[in-house]
């Protein structure tokens, strides 16, 4: 099952973003399993960087984000989608690149909190923790700390 996180998640996730970070690594656990694939926009990493580096030193968001290669896939956004995107009626140009790189490699679902992206988007939109509870209802399968003895 291919996700498609939007910047938003991958921001809770290096930044450490309580409390939406602890259900993002819960899909990097699925993820380390072989149950879900992580793919993310080249635009959400250079969106990343811009906004965590307000509050982060350059090398260590630069350290962080490319620690997340070893596990998320990542697509590029193409020049044929620049022109729809600035005709359509999205007000948010980076939430149709999102929408629209998601369906390009197939996506089952969107990880966003972003209520605008997942109202518009031709990809089913959920939050980390929506899909989680999806996970164990439809599959059974729970992601959590198992305290040891």
């Amino acid at each position: 099952m291919k996700l498609f996180l939007d910047t938003n998640a991958l921001i809770d996730l290096v930044a450490d973003h309580e409390p939406f970070s602890f259900d993002v690594q819960k899909l990097c656990v699925a993820q380390a399993f072989g149950d879900v694939q992580l793919w993310a926009s080249t635009q959400s990493y250079a969106d990343a960087y811009y906004v965590l580096c307000r509050t982060a030193p350059r090398k260590a968001v630069k350290e962080a984000l490319a620690a997340t290669l070893e596990f998320v896939l990542v697509t590029g956004t193409f020049a044929a989608d620049l022109k729809p995107a600035l005709e359509s009626d999205w007000d948010d140009v980076e939430d149709y690149l999102i929408a629209y790189s998601s369906r390009r490699i197939e996506a089952d679902f969107v990880i966003t909190r972003d209520e605008e992206l997942a109202g518009k988007c031709p990809v089913k939109a959920l939050t980390a923790a929506q899909f989680l509870a999806h996970m164990e209802e439809q599959e059974g399968l729970v992601y959590d700390e198992v305290p040891l003895p």
